[in-house]
């Protein structure tokens, strides 16, 4: 099965004029549209792939077009291959069976296992190191092995209050993942239901303008009426296109909220590499200035949006340039003029106000899950209680090894193992739980969550003109 899903890049070389050495020829990779809307082929993209593949040209982006027809805008964001890349910007949980305690039972992937490896390497060598003290060093001395193994009574009590850390280590760090997937499906329910609240409220008036003129006047009789007609289709024109740019702005906001949480490189790409492949996952739906803007946190000593963290200059956060855009376009149709035959079914100034009263809390609660999900990213758990627990937990860890080995000898190193592995899983555990927005299959998949709602503000546009 894999074998049928490996990339398939066509690949066209051309000689062309490099800016940077005008004397070298430079290989231009075209992936097609069909392989470029699979996952499989980003997720199976390497960095020199990706640098060749040049996905910040217009053969593979598109250019946006002067104006938003719906037909252009539904394609951008619709777009197979843009949300195929989004798509592959997540690692596919692990999709065990919850009625059943075997499945995965024995499964590394998941468990975080990286950060277990090397304590659990440490403790098992200073096991069997203090066994083979016992064996050649005090062979013939056993009270040292009846001193260690009577400090049981000392060493066993600490086991309570790491209980008391670990539980509440483990609690603390499920309530922050719940938070964020609780913040995260806010911004799925508000983008949805603000498009649903600007749709209707944007383009009602011309449809209602429209179904008066077709009951009371199908045939146009005169040419006052056919002018009121040819008003109505100029007014649902101008509304339709105004429609259509939020939406290009309301479906990028998850998206620019991905990119702000997740600011690990997949794969050690380079900064350019990693934003070509962002902008693709903007693709058409933003000018190229608008999308650098979206994109890159740091401003150059020009004041330009450049790649270069370390030389720039922090100058904003991507998903509120998003939004405020939203926050411009919501007054604009709020106050959007009628003014070509469908001013008399517009609302009222009270009705707008309430219009625009609603759209705005639509935005701000989209600020909430943002500023929620940027709180949780933000802040670990406090420095003091982590390092107080990883201290005591070691310090119990490598007694009881020792204890346990003075005690039961060779018999006892692969229970100490699986006991190592139960306490010290509990806090790796936590360490994956706590700020889930990495690329990692315990972390949300911001990726798929930007697609849900690309796919239902299409959803949306689709129905609101029908």
């Amino acid at each position: 099965r894999r074998s049928t899903t490996r990339l398939k890049i066509a690949v066209l070389i051309t000689i062309e004029k490099n800016p940077l050495s005008p004397t070298l020829p430079s290989l231009t990779m075209v992936s097609s549209t069909r392989d470029l809307s699979r996952k499989s082929t980003w997720a199976s993209l390497s960095e020199r792939k990706a640098s060749l593949a040049r996905l910040d040209s217009s053969s593979t982006i598109g250019s946006q077009t002067e104006g938003h027809s719906l037909e252009t805008t539904l394609e951008a964001i619709l777009s197979p291959s843009r949300l195929a890349a989004l798509d592959s910007a997540d690692v596919s949980p692990v999709p065990y069976k919850s009625y059943s305690f075997f499945s995965y039972l024995f499964s590394i992937r998941g468990r975080n296992f990286r950060m277990l490896i090397s304590p659990l390497l440490v403790l098992f060598l200073f096991g069997l190191g203090w066994q083979l003290l016992f064996i050649y060093v005090f062979d013939d001395d056993d009270d040292i092995q009846e001193y260690l193994s009577s400090m049981d009574d000392l060493i066993s009590p600490l086991l309570t209050p790491l209980s008391f850390l670990l539980t509440f280590r483990m609690a603390r760090a499920a309530v922050r993942f719940w938070d964020a997937r609780a913040a995260a499906g806010k911004m799925v329910e508000i983008c949805r239901s603000n498009m649903a609240v600007v749709s209707v409220g944007l383009i009602s008036p011309v449809r209602l303008r429209k179904r008066h003129t077709q009951k009371h006047r199908p045939d146009a009789e005169n040419a006052q009426d056919q002018r009121l007609k040819d008003g109505g289709d100029e007014d649902y024109a101008e509304a339709l296109e105004l429609l259509c740019e939020y939406a290009r702005w309301l479906t990028v906001f998850p998206v620019a909220v991905k990119h702000f949480l997740r600011r690990n490189k997949r794969k050690g790409w380079s900064n350019d590499v990693r934003y070509k492949k962002r902008r693709f996952e903007i693709g058409p739906l933003l000018k190229d200035e608008d999308a650098r803007n979206v994109i890159l946190e740091y401003d150059d000593k020009d004041g330009k949006p450049t790649t270069d963290s370390k030389m720039g200059i922090l100058a904003r956060a991507p998903p509120l340039v998003v939004l405020n855009r939203l926050h411009e376009y919501a007054y604009d149709i709020a106050h959007h003029s009628y003014i070509h035959g469908s001013d008399s079914f517009a609302p009222t100034p009270q009705g707008r106000a309430i219009f625009y009263q609603q759209m705005t809390d639509q935005l701000n609660t989209l600020y909430g899950s943002f500023g929620a999900m940027e709180r949780i990213k933000g802040t670990p758990l406090p420095f003091a209680y982590a390092i107080h627990l990883r201290t005591f937990l070691l310090l119990f860890l490598f007694l009881w090894n020792m204890v346990s080995v003075a005690r039961y000898g060779w018999v006892s190193l692969p229970f100490l193992f699986l006991l190592n592995w139960a306490l010290l899983g509990i806090e790796a555990a936590a360490v994956e739980c706590e700020r889930p927005f990495d690329y990692n299959p315990n972390h949300l998949t911001l990726g798929k969550v930007s697609v849900v709602i690309a796919r239902n503000i299409g959803q949306a546009l689709k129905e609101v003109v029908r």
